[in-house]
């Protein structure tokens, strides 16, 4: 009999998360710039960026829930595709590729879900992580819909449907030029918004850090990709 795999109340959001990337703006905006000009701003900016580490706190709530599910951990993502998402609260998980394959670690389970074909899914998303940043201009239209002091935030309007996004808001600080808040509603009307924190552009990330061995005595469950 075939394994079927446990899931904890939202850890089905957080596969959400690894559609996305981290953004970032290049020095020389102003309160005049246009949204559609930032967006071009990312992908001059975007070149430069091979590693991104931070702090995250998660939030999603879905049509009819009365409380909004909360999660936080730490995100590690690399431009050749490989990330890490390390959630502490309020379940420990693990979210993890090296690129080819996708292991989902939830240890109060003991039990390791595990997408060999990652890699071929992958290339259906509509953006890879940092890799994707310089098609933003490409896919979206973006508009300035809110600025109070030094943060800005954009809509961005996709200029074709997609099937994983309805819309998508960025938020970022205009001294620092960094994204610190992505929020998107999905076709279900499923809000998430992730904030970031402490990040750090600038430090390499070693490959040990996108490499996993479920430990003994961990139920594996293979997942079939599509």
């Amino acid at each position: 009999m075939e394994k079927r795999p446990k899931v904890r109340s939202g850890i089905l959001t957080y596969s959400l998360v690894i559609l996305w990337g981290v953004l970032l703006f290049p020095q020389g905006a102003t309160s005049k710039t246009t949204g559609d000009a930032y967006l071009k701003c990312i992908a001059a900016r975007y070149a430069d960026v091979a590693c991104f580490r931070a702090k995250f706190i998660q939030v999603s709530k879905a049509p009819g829930m009365v409380k909004q599910e909360r999660a936080s951990g730490i995100v590690y993502l690399r431009k050749d595709g490989k990330f890490r998402w390390d959630y502490d609260q309020p379940d420990i998980v693990l979210i993890i590729s090296d690129g080819k394959t996708l292991w989902i670690y939830q240890p109060e389970d003991k039990q390791v879900m595990v997408d060999r074909a990652f890699r071929k899914k992958m290339k259906r998303f509509p953006y890879s992580f940092l890799k994707g940043m310089g098609r933003l201009e490409e896919d979206f239209h973006a508009q300035v819909t809110k600025q109070s002091g030094e943060s800005v935030t954009l809509k961005l309007l996709p200029r074709k449907p997609i099937k994983q996004i309805k819309t998508m808001e960025l938020t970022f600080n205009t001294r620092t030029l960094l994204i610190h808040q992505i929020t998107w509603t999905s076709p279900q009307e499923v809000r998430t918004i992730i904030s970031f924190s402490d990040i750090d552009v600038t430090s390499k990330i070693p490959d040990s850090v996108f490499q996993f061995e479920p430990p003994p005595g961990v139920d594996v469950v293979n997942v079939n990709s599509r």
